[in-house]
């Protein structure tokens, strides 16, 4: 399951029921005290997540204490499920979906009490029918009664609720379906909950940073998640013991019941076992603690928020070789970050951007807040949320780029995000590629061909770098509309993506690249092979390492990952060092080694050394392409399209 959008109503500012809609990843945008982290600790709450707890004062100041509304609405659901009993089923047999075929959860709190207590329920199509209405309520010994009453045995199973509901429904006939509330803990609908709740995503609230107080816990422990997910790729064992425990449990309880019976009749009459299954992940303790014995929670802010970065990294590569390896777990993980720039430089932002939508990209969700500049100006525009208040009514609204086109504009005057100067004399072009490296590949090729004599000398300091060339970060929206009113030459370069050359290009890039070059003072391109990576020469490895370190002969040296291909087996040939003496040290255009081998880090040496100590024909092989008007030199024709401008 997937959350698809939250519902507030009278939770704190959100006194009028509102619908957030939630992607992937979704950034939530606004000023101080917008409503940015409700939305997060609602989630907490609804999820049981145990960081925040609903109280009497979360209900909105002029609203109805009684009705404190949480509601989470669910898609990518699974086909068949289990719910009350071990038999398949489904949300559509079961009339659990909404109008929109989506599971929709509420939870409301009556925040008159001291202690708030949830009612829960689904906001379904089901049936009125006075025979069929609370039928999800029913037991099975209830379904039984009902089912001989009707004569229905031999149209179901005895032992299954999904058949015996089934049976009932067919009997009915006319089921009355309307859009109500199911009740699910009252009787049997609290085992419906209780089942749905296994398929629901597990919930990580990450709050930021602030003084220590019994009221105000700081960060959580990210060692949770690890107990969650290794529980679940456990589940199958796990019910294995419970079933075992519970039957032995039982058997225990019935000779108990039966000695009791024969003296003391009347108390046993009272009792009957009842069997509670347990809570696996409160049972298990993880912590990190240094040689000092301190655990992460007791140690300084700036060194939990790096652990913290280093588990979303961590996450991430292993989501992304779970995927490539189809090995998808059954339940998503939402990961809610309140401010993830808190005690964190600004290159540590970008990593952390680039962390979680990896982690996005691989089936997770992410679910962020933050009012800093410079990161929310590096999320996709079509993930980012802006909460302010209605000038007209002076009521919360969430708006997004889909709805309401001028919300970038809103976004970049609240947050003051400003484009990068062009303040010093001899900007001649902008040139805007996807990302650093691509930076730094180019750079490297310009270097080697001026060299060679390919191409005479370019002046750098004449050339705006700029990142994100498709406008999909609002630094990419901003910089563009900044630099259409300077009237700055513009050179636009993005990766095609492509898999294979038997594939067409995505009718998204084709898309892009038609509308780019219909912009005036425009030229844009589309990467021939995968990506930038893919231009890399494989001779270029085997002499910079001694021939230590080859890429395999089979492999699509245009269309590969070559940065992942890349990593694995620059680790492999260091961890072989000391039979091969293999001593291969990368550094970057400025000096600085590179020493790790993880993806991003290959790309860096891929693009800002490998490529810069390629030969010019090294380079004319890779860019080499034919057409109608025969040979072509793809590499030259983007350096060819910047010096123009020179």
């Amino acid at each position: 399951m997937k959350i698809k959008a939250l519902i507030l109503e009278n939770f704190r500012s959100y006194k009028d029921r509102t619908l957030i809609p939630l992607a992937q990843l979704t950034g939530f945008i606004g000023r101080n005290d917008a409503g940015k982290s409700t939305i997060l600790e609602a989630l907490d709450i609804f999820f049981e997540g145990a960081v925040v707890k609903i109280e009497q004062s979360d209900a909105s100041k002029g609203g109805n204490p009684r009705g404190v509304r949480i509601g989470v609405v669910f898609d990518d659901l699974p086909e068949q499920l289990i719910l009350d009993s071990n038999a398949p089923t489904t949300l559509q047999a079961e009339h659990l979906l909404n109008a929109g075929g989506d599971l929709e959860i509420h939870k409301i709190f009556n925040c008159a009490n001291q202690i708030p207590k949830a009612v829960i329920s689904a906001q379904a199509i089901h049936s009125t029918s006075p025979e069929a209405a609370t039928i999800l309520q029913k037991s099975q010994q209830e379904l039984r009664r009902i089912v001989r009453e009707k004569g229905l045995e031999n149209n179901c199973n005895l032992a299954e609720n999904p058949s015996m509901r089934q049976a009932i429904y067919q009997s009915i006939g006319e089921l009355d379906l309307r859009l109500r509330d199911v009740p699910l803990n009252e009787e049997n609908g609290k085992a419906i909950w209780s089942s749905l709740q296994s398929y629901m995503p597990i919930f990580a609230l990450f709050q930021s940073d602030r003084p220590s107080s019994d009221q105000d816990p700081e960060v959580q422990n990210p060692m949770k998640i690890a107990i969650e997910r290794a529980l679940e790729n456990l589940e199958p064992e796990l019910e294995r013991i419970t079933v075992e425990v519970h039957k032995r449990a039982q058997e225990t309880a019935r000779r108990t019941l039966e000695k009791l019976q024969v003296t003391y009749p009347e108390i046993a009459s009272t009792l009957e076992p009842r069997f509670k299954k347990p809570s696996w992940k409160s049972i298990f303790k993880l912590d990190l603690e240094a040689d000092d014995g301190i655990p992460l929670n007791k140690r300084g802010s700036g060194v939990r928020r790096l652990i913290l970065l280093s588990f979303f990294q961590a996450e991430a590569e292993k989501r992304r070789a779970e995927a490539q390896a189809g090995n998808a777990p059954r339940r998503r993980v939402v990961y809610a970050i309140e401010e993830p720039e808190t005690s964190q430089h600004p290159d540590s932002q970008e990593q952390i951007i680039s962390s979680l939508k990896t982690l996005a990209e691989s089936g997770d969700q992410v679910v962020l807040t933050t009012h800093v500049q410079g990161l929310a100006a590096l999320i996709p525009l079509e993930s980012l949320r802006f909460i302010d208040r209605d000038p007209t009514t002076n009521t919360v609204r969430i708006r997004s780029g889909e709805q309401d086109a001028g919300v970038y504009a809103d976004i970049a005057d609240a947050l003051g995000v400003l484009p990068d100067p062009l303040a010093k004399q001899g900007i001649k072009v902008a040139v805007l590629v996807e990302g650093k490296t691509d930076i730094d590949a180019l750079s490297s090729m310009i270097q080697v061909l001026a060299a060679a004599g390919e191409i005479t000398p370019i002046d750098e300091n004449s050339i705006f770098w700029t990142i994100g060339g498709g406008d999909n970060t609002l630094k990419d929206w901003v910089e563009r509309r900044y630099l259409d009113k300077l009237n700055v030459p513009q050179v636009m370069l993005q990766d095609s993506d492509r898999t294979s050359a038997s594939l067409p290009i995505r009718t998204d890039k084709t898309a892009w690249l038609h509308d780019m070059r219909a912009r005036p003072n425009t030229t844009a391109f589309l990467t021939r092979k995968r990506s930038m990576e893919n231009y890399l020469h494989p001779d270029a490895i085997a002499r910079l390492t001694g021939n230590l370190l080859t890429l395999p002969a089979g492999i699509d040296l245009d269309y590969v990952k070559m940065a992942d291909e890349f990593s694995s087996h620059l680790t492999a040939a260091r961890q072989n060092a000391g039979q091969t003496g293999f001593n291969y040290r990368p550094d970057d255009h400025n000096g600085r080694p590179i020493s790790k081998t993880d993806v991003a880090a290959c790309k860096r040496i891929i693009c800002s050394h490998i490529m810069r100590h390629m030969t010019a024909e090294e380079i004319r092989q890779r860019a080499l392409y034919y057409d109608g008007a025969g040979e072509k030199h793809e590499i030259m024709e983007w350096i060819e399209a910047i010096k123009t401008h020179l």
